[in-house]
């Protein structure tokens, strides 16, 4: 597979291409691989059936994405199969019914999509914004504490749109530092308790599991500093997570 990932990056001109994941079907699984372009938010994703021929996944619209959060069934592992929906929709004072759908593949690029703003997790401190405000791997951090690498505050979602306001100030006033503390730490997630954390050997390691997308890890060690996460599931959200907890 990392013969197949590295052809696929030299044809596509990317400077890297990686593992995401594996997304479970009924039929075949969906393995997946990511590339970061331009910002390091800014990602292609590409799938494959065979760990061999890899196909970038579609771009999806705002209305695709509606009908992608209304489907909850396992994929087939069939990237035409077709998902339809049926709304009734008023039309000259009839209910009509009006028919929706979104095919597989395209329901594979949403759900990745989703899985990667809701669960991906950095350390806190791995990144950091220079003077003009550009997100910058951190070349000075050495791995989080023994102390800090069993406590959800030390972890934090990787994806855009965190706002430094007074409430964040006031929440992490103890050791606030607006040069890093640039995400949303995922332990101010609702509804508590959507992530377990625990320490392996020895309390070496930290790895943390997501309840909100079951299959989802995060690992962290420190010496040396190391971290990634892995997705592997069957691509579903857990929508009762509110009555587990």
């Amino acid at each position: 597979m990392q013969t197949s990932l590295r052809v696929k990056a030299e044809a596509e001109k990317l400077p890297t291409l990686s593992l995401w994941g594996k997304i479970m079907g009924i039929q075949k699984d969906y393995m997946i691989a990511q590339a970061s372009i331009g910002n390091l938010f800014e990602r292609k994703f590409f799938y494959s059936l065979d760990l061999t021929n890899w196909l970038q996944l579609p771009e999806v619209t705002p209305e695709d994405m509606r009908i992608i959060d209304q489907i909850n069934k396992k994929f087939t592992g069939d990237p035409a199969f077709e998902y339809s929906l049926v709304s009734e929709v008023e039309s000259e004072g009839e209910e009509k019914p009006k028919g929706q759908s979104v095919n597989e593949e395209k329901r594979l690029s949403g759900i990745t999509q989703l899985i990667n703003y809701d669960v991906q997790v950095v350390p806190r401190g791995a990144y950091y914004r220079d003077g003009s405000l550009t997100l910058q791997l951190n070349p000075m951090f050495k791995g989080l504490q023994q102390a800090e690498l069993g406590e959800l505050t030390s972890y934090c979602h990787f994806r855009e749109g965190f706002n430094i306001n007074k409430k964040t100030v006031l929440e992490r006033a103890s050791n606030f530092d607006e040069t890093i503390d640039i995400f949303d730490a995922i332990s101010t997630d609702n509804p508590r308790g959507v992530w377990t954390i625990q320490s392996e050997r020895g309390g070496s390691v930290s790895l943390i599991r997501s309840l909100l997308w079951p299959g989802y890890v995060f690992y962290h060690t420190p010496s040396p500093a190391k971290w990634g996460g892995i997705y592997y599931g069957w691509g579903l959200k857990n929508h009762n997570i509110g009555f587990m907890l």
